[in-house]
């Protein structure tokens, strides 16, 4: 298996951690991404032991963001995300990751600004822990998620931020002058995603197995590497295609196909 090859749990969204975790070992991953939420409703303690015992390393853990609107919520938010970030911290992660959060009226520079203020005590926190946090960008139809809606407005709020960014290839993969974009932000990248897209559609999510659609993920995986990107590139597919295939055959499938393309681009 590729080195830099992880799976993210959401890839196999309504599994218990200890089905994802078998999954794993038959299939040779070496590291994955989990979704606090999921490791939240396995108990924190035991979804340490799970994952510890398993050898996997773990690059990446996320949740959802804060409420930026609301600052009523941010208390709660915050204990939340404290608790993923210090349980993040006992696996040995790097990164936690959040999407950006849904800004309601405020305009986007204020929704930038609120997030500044919102994660201010989980970034110390994060980094007593030697955990980074991240953003994640999001289409624009799901405002509810958050306010971020490009690769180039995440790695550069990631910046003003002074935190790192989340690259999804499925969101992103069409944007103007790509290429540009990840070079000057590649030191910021906490993790690449990737998945395929299946036009037409109108359902989100609503990803595909590498391979079975349109995404050129060579070009844009070739862009990323050369840019002297050094992290995981993290298998991340949900939604109505992976759900009719079955969670199993579709990792099968998707694991064999980015296994494949990345041993092409990058020879181990």
């Amino acid at each position: 298996m590729h080195p830099r090859l992880a799976v993210n749990s959401l890839s196999s969204a309504t599994w218990t951690l200890e089905q994802d975790l078998e999954l794993y070992t038959d299939l040779g991953v070496t590291a994955a991404a989990f979704y606090f939420d999921k490791l939240a409703a396995a108990g924190v303690d035991r979804a340490k032991d799970l994952i510890g015992s398993s050898g996997l390393r773990t690059v990446h853990v996320f949740t959802r963001g804060l409420t930026l609107h609301d600052e009523g919520t941010w208390p709660d938010d915050r204990a939340r995300i404290r608790e993923g970030i210090e349980l993040a911290a006992e696996l040995g992660s790097p990164w936690f990751g959040l999407t950006a959060g849904p800004a309601g009226p405020l305009g986007w520079d204020e929704a930038a600004t609120a997030l500044g203020r919102a994660i201010e005590p989980l970034v110390a926190a994060g980094e007593a822990g030697g955990v980074r946090l991240a953003v994640e960008h999001s289409l624009p139809v799901r405002v509810e998620i958050g306010f971020v809606h490009s690769l180039r407005d995440c790695i550069d709020l990631a910046d003003r931020l002074g935190i790192g960014a989340t690259m999804e290839c499925n969101y992103c993969f069409a944007e103007r002058d790509l290429a540009t974009t990840v070079a000057k932000g590649v030191a910021c990248l906490a993790t690449v995603q990737v998945s395929d897209l299946v036009p037409p559609s109108t359902t989100i999510p609503d990803r595909a197995v590498p391979g079975d659609g349109v995404i050129p993920l060579g070009d844009v995986l070739g862009m990323v590497l050369a840019a002297g990107y050094a992290g995981p590139i993290e298998l991340e597919m949900l939604g109505p295609r992976i759900e009719a295939e079955g969670y199993e055959p579709a990792l099968r499938r998707a694991v064999a196909n980015l296994d494949e393309l990345l041993h092409q681009l990058e020879p181990v």
